[in-house]
């Protein structure tokens, strides 16, 4: 009878852990933290922490994504009603200034005579002025 519990534990401890025991030699890492069990808990802790932060992180930025999207219409429409507003403001002013082309263009037409006259009167004050020095 105990031969046949010692044959019965050495089949369940090759069929259980010999699979183990060498995915453990091919993983020398894992084997590690399998040997030091506090340091494996740390960087699991510290693992966690990261991946906190980081779950974090993309929180911050889908949430800011989302505000700007649902801010986007609101801006739009301000930007539309500025633009509007002051297209129909600068309609409304040109309308209500007095639109006589014929009028002004006479204006401009006589402010010309005006000036020209006075720059014939200086040019003929230079030549005496240059008439005078010799």
């Amino acid at each position: 009878m105990a031969v046949l519990t010692d044959t019965v534990t050495d089949a369940l401890q090759s069929v259980l852990i010999s699979p183990w025991q060498s995915w453990l030699s091919e993983h020398p890492i894992v084997a590690w933290l399998v040997i030091h069990p506090l340091w494996a808990l740390a960087l699991i802790g510290l693992g966690l922490l990261l991946f906190a932060g980081l779950w974090s992180a993309i929180a911050r930025l889908t949430e800011g994504f989302w505000l700007m999207l649902v801010r986007l219409p609101f801006q739009l429409g301000g930007w539309f009603f500025l633009t509007s507003s002051s297209l129909l403001v600068n309609q409304w002013t040109k309308s209500s200034q007095p639109a006589d082309p014929p009028n002004r263009l006479s204006e401009i037409i006589t402010q010309l005579e005006r000036l020209q006259a006075e720059q014939e009167g200086l040019l003929a004050e230079i030549r005496e002025l240059l008439t005078e020095r010799h």
